[in-house]
């Protein structure tokens, strides 16, 4: 589970927010269950790696309302891991179209992201699909963020993984999300 803030600290054409958030140590990394097709297959089933993530983030974004009810954004995110794993990076951009300009208005969401580690990965470490050391990986996603309320938001979005992956399956994730502005 992510926890984080994010701040405005530039307002204008081009805004920039900073953010801070902790990632929890939620999962379990030991968890362990039997194969479907086959019961006497014992699998490895981490839920997570038992580290708290400490992110620092910026956006940089830019609107282009009211001749065009669109925005862009890059940011940028570095990952301070603990228990000894390897730290990593980030950066993307994102693009966004707006259809509808009440509550009730939905944005269309593009972007292009890599995640990747500061230096080589421990491959003596704790490491499972997703979680643990050496997670790396570029990924595109398509979304939909409408808005249910003046401060609730429910979020749709479907990302691939391309380029060099590790540690990640590499199909169609599918997520669902909700958000709160004020």
């Amino acid at each position: 589970m992510q926890v984080g803030v994010r701040y405005g600290v530039l307002k204008g054409a081009w805004s920039l927010a900073l953010g801070r958030a902790l990632d929890l140590p939620t999962g379990d990394k030991n968890r362990r269950g039997f194969g479907y097709q086959d019961p006497v297959i014992f699998i490895s089933l981490p839920t997570g790696d038992g580290e708290w993530n400490v992110w620092g983030r910026a956006a940089l974004s830019h609107s282009f309302a009211p001749r065009l009810p669109a925005y862009v954004t890059f940011d940028a995110g570095y990952n301070q891991r603990t228990q000894g794993f390897t730290s990593q990076y980030t950066y993307g951009a994102e693009v966004g179209y707006q259809v509808g300009y009440q509550v009730g208005k939905a944005w269309l969401t593009a972007s292009v992201r890599p995640l990747a580690n500061v230096h080589q990965p421990n491959t003596e470490k704790f490491g499972a699909i997703g979680l643990g050391e050496g997670v790396a990986y570029s990924s595109a996603a398509l979304g939909l963020n409408y808005a249910v309320t003046k401060h609730w938001w429910a979020t749709a979005n479907v990302a691939a993984g391309f380029g060099r992956l590790r540690n990640v399956y590499s199909g169609l994730q599918p997520t669902l999300g909700v958000a709160f502005e004020w």
